[in-house]
């Protein structure tokens, strides 16, 4: 939906946009050669002191951004001394997004954030501001989707050029420090050409934000209106299946990918092994047990340490990005936990354990809980702390064991890259580094070495990685992020939980009830209701977003599956609530983050990427919440979250992969079973044959009709239920359904609605406009436009919501018998 929205817009940003080519200098080019000057003689960091600069940076508690505070840039973090700033001095800011361990990220820090000439300019010009992506969640997504807009690209850094307004104009990504023909335009040409653009043709500038937040605004509503379809499912999981096996490389696992880089594509697994134990297709497990296969066999998994990489840059999994991120060590810690269930292979078992181990042994916090990453680089080179040559193996291992042992692993080549500003990990006495991985086809390597399984293989050669660990953990180390996400450590925990009992692992659970305990103590207040997104040095910050509530409360669900201990439960139960009045709207969707916390634009999950969204999770937390307690406001607030996006679901199941997968394991009760539990636990009353629950049961319409000085009136009186409202009309908020009165065969001169009043809740602390108890919609016709006609059909569209829940809209049907006036 996302690219359908963005090609919809480019035409609308064309007609305004700044070219890159024009940035390049041709307007200024005595500008450039200054700056070229400047640049050449400043080296990469003529600041001798470690110390020299501070910025505001060094007061926040985020490692990323702590990361910059002694940059000669004038960084500020996002918030309302910048926007103050900006608006004051009548500057654009530079928002610049990254993390701790994004590699790009380092260069640029390395090569254009401590250069004092270019800082000067940066300093000059802009207010430049710092955002820690995984701190912000939704101010790194927000601004991703502009450059996506106005460049078709993504990825981190993600840096854009914003009006004091925050709305952006330019966006890029990585920019070298000079004019590159091969990397474009040098950062002090850039940002001279956006200068001299604010100083003599602002207008412009102005008008490409304008043109980008309409387009954010159109994206924001196709995202919010899908549709609906028939709630399905099973038809769901099958259609999602179908497009995923037709993805699939049948010879080195994983989903297909033009550029040849491949992900885990976690949630897509996870879909297809539901699948397989639902419905027993054999291709879905057999997919599932290919990619996996492929993944432990390749360079993506670390042989020495375990854990797993980010991603791999080519097809065979070999050469890997060197990131190893806390969610994607987590699920597929799950991932091969339920694959060795299923398929009971002695190499997943291991492959299991030995993550969680890694996990544990790098990841976690000594008071439990579990950090976020461990970077690609170290001294600015990709894959430094990880890579071997022949050489070293053989001073390590002897020269017969590292003939044994290489004859199991090989070393593959890390390739070079010719572009600029990059560092390369120091070949060995003239040999290049290299990954290690395990040799294919493992069929060939088993019979070479004389073993009849894999796991037995690699089981036997534990001293020899043991060995070269030994050594490997004597070298520098990459750094490691150690701010604990409490959506991620969710994840974490019902993956520990969950592998502990299919490998009977106690400890695991341990680590699992450790992390929780932590979390709940550190990051909850339990006097305020309020989550906090992560923990850093001891001290819980920012605002949770639906993420952090949903992750977390179904993590204590998966603790109560495992352990049987109620306190999962109650604590689970708490930060639903909390969910549900934070960010549930009155449709029944979710808003992903806070309306307070100064976004832009809010925008509802698009899918489930490289990890389930906050949407799926929280059907997750609501159905697991059911399943243990049968309350009817659990089950009523998946129910209406998943009809909002079935539209979503039946057009789109891959991309909903995890809550797919959710909704066929925990599945929704029928609508007789769902009336009856209504009943049972909320007092509301249900029709009598027990169908769903809609609006329609709690609001009632009459109509008349009535001759008025220039013609005639149809009063339409619509009565509400105690405890009950319908929206206004207009709606607070175009993701609102209004009250509505429409007619068939005749088109009123005028609908009068009547006044609203102002409702506020949990879910809506801002208010909304709505109507209670007995109102009176006025459709006035012109003198004689009725005549001849016996009856008027016509229905009032409403939707009936609670405190706490909105039921399904409905269209109530009203027949005026007009000759009876």
């Amino acid at each position: 939906m996302t690219r359908f929205v963005v090609g919809m817009v480019k035409r609308l940003l064309m007609r305004n946009c700044i070219r890159l080519a024009i940035v390049a200098g041709m307007a200024w080019p005595h500008v450039n050669a200054a700056l070229a000057e400047d640049a050449a003689g400043s080296g990469q960091n003529p600041s001798a002191a470690p110390h020299e600069h501070t910025n505001k940076l060094i007061d926040s508690n985020d490692p990323y951004l702590l990361l910059h505070a002694h940059n000669p840039v004038d960084w500020y973090p996002w918030g309302p001394e910048a926007f103050a700033k900006a608006k004051r001095e009548n500057k654009p800011i530079f928002l610049s997004i990254g993390y701790s361990t994004c590699f790009w990220c380092h260069v640029a820090e390395r090569t254009i954030y401590s250069n004092p000439e270019i800082a000067k300019l940066m300093n000059q010009w802009f207010i430049n501001v710092k955002v820690d992506s995984e701190e912000r969640p939704d101010v790194d997504r927000i601004y991703m989707l502009a450059r996506e807009i106005m460049t078709g690209g993504g990825g981190w850094p993600n840096n854009l050029f914003l009006t004091p307004d925050l709305k952006p104009f330019y966006a890029g990504s990585y920019f070298p420090p000079k004019d590159d023909p091969r990397a474009g335009p040098g950062f002090p040409t850039i940002l001279a050409a956006l200068n001299q653009a604010w100083s003599s043709d602002r207008a412009k500038l102005l008008g490409v934000g304008e043109n980008v937040m309409t387009a954010l605004h159109r994206l924001q509503s196709a995202m919010s209106g899908h549709g609906t379809a028939p709630v399905d499912p099973a038809a769901w999981l099958a259609k999602a299946r179908d497009k995923l096996l037709s993805q699939f490389d049948p010879l080195q696992g994983g989903l297909a990918d033009r550029s040849g880089t491949k992900f885990p594509n976690a949630p897509r697994l996870a879909l297809l092994l539901t699948d397989y134990q639902l419905n027993r297709t054999p291709n879905a497990l057999s997919s599932v047990l290919t990619t996996l296969d492929a993944i432990a066999f390749g360079g993506i998994h670390d042989q020495l340490a375990g854990g797993f990489h980010r991603y791999s840059t080519e097809p065979s999994w070999s050469v890997p990005h060197f990131e190893k991120m806390l969610y994607d060590n987590a699920q597929l810690l799950q991932l091969y936990s339920t694959a060795f269930q299923l398929a009971k292979k002695p190499l997943y078992r291991e492959i299991a354990l030995e993550t969680a181990r890694y996990l544990a042994k790098d990841m976690m916090a000594p008071e439990g809980g579990f950090y976020t990453a461990r970077d690609a680089q170290l001294d600015g080179a990709e894959g430094a702390g990880y890579l071997w040559t022949h050489g070293e193996i053989v001073s390590i291992l002897g020269a017969k064991e590292a003939e044994r042992f290489l004859s199991v692993y090989g070393l593959t080549p890390l390739p070079r890259s010719d572009v600029p500003d990059i560092a390369h990990p120091q070949s060995v006495n003239g040999e290049p580094p290299a990954i290690l991985r395990l040799r294919v086809p493992i069929d060939q390597t088993l019979k070479d070495v004389g073993f009849n399984d894999t796991a037995g293989m690699l089981a036997a050669f534990a001293s020899d990685r043991a060995a070269l660990m030994a050594v490997r953990e004597k070298r520098p180390q990459p750094a490691r992020d150690e701010k604990m996400v409490v959506a991620l450590n969710g994840l974490t925990i019902a993956a520990l939980a969950e592998s502990g009992r299919i490998l009977d692992q106690p400890e695991f659970v341990g680590w699992a009830k450790a992390a929780a305990d932590r979390l709940w103590s550190l990051a909850f207040n339990q006097r305020t209701g309020t989550l906090q997104h992560e923990v850093f040095r001891g001290q819980a910050q920012t605002d949770g977003f639906l993420q952090d509530y949903a992750s977390l409360g179904s993590a204590f669900m998966a603790l109560l599956d495992v352990t049987g201990e109620k306190i999962w439960q109650k604590r689970a139960a708490e930060l639903a609530d909390q969910m549900l009045g934070r960010f549930g709207r009155p449709d029944g969707s979710f808003l992903t983050t806070h309306t307070e916390n100064g976004v832009l634009i809010a925008i509802g999950d698009e899918g489930d990427l490289e990890m389930p969204s906050g949407t799926s999770m929280a059907i997750d937390l609501l159905l697991r919440l059911y399943k243990a307690s049968s309350e009817a406001r659990h089950l009523t607030a998946a129910t209406n979250a998943v009809r909002q996006l079935s539209g979503e679901f039946q057009d789109r199941p891959g991309a909903w992969a995890s809550a797919i997968t959710t909704l066929n394991r925990f599945p929704l009760p029928s609508s007789r079973e769902s009336a009856a539990v209504a009943n049972a636990t909320t007092g509301i009353n249900p029709p009598g044959d027990l169908r769903e629950l809609a609006s329609a049961d709690h609001v009632q319409v009459a109509a008349s009709v009535k001759s008025v000085p220039d013609g005639d009136a149809i009063v339409v009186t619509v009565r509400v239920d105690d405890n009950f409202h319908i929206n206004a009309n207009p709606a607070s908020y175009d993701f609102l359904i209004p009250t509505a009165l429409e007619f068939k065969g005749v088109k009123p001169a005028n609908v009068e609605y009547p006044k609203s009043v102002r409702f506020t809740s949990r879910f809506a602390p801002e208010g909304l406009d709505v109507y209670e108890g007995s109102i009176a919609i006025v459709a006035t016709f012109p003198k004689g436009s009725l005549q001849g006609i016996d009856a008027i059909q016509g229905a009032v569209t409403a939707q009936a919501c609670t405190k706490l829940i909105c039921l399904p809209p409905s269209t109530l049907p009203i027949s005026i018998a007009v000759k009876e006036k």
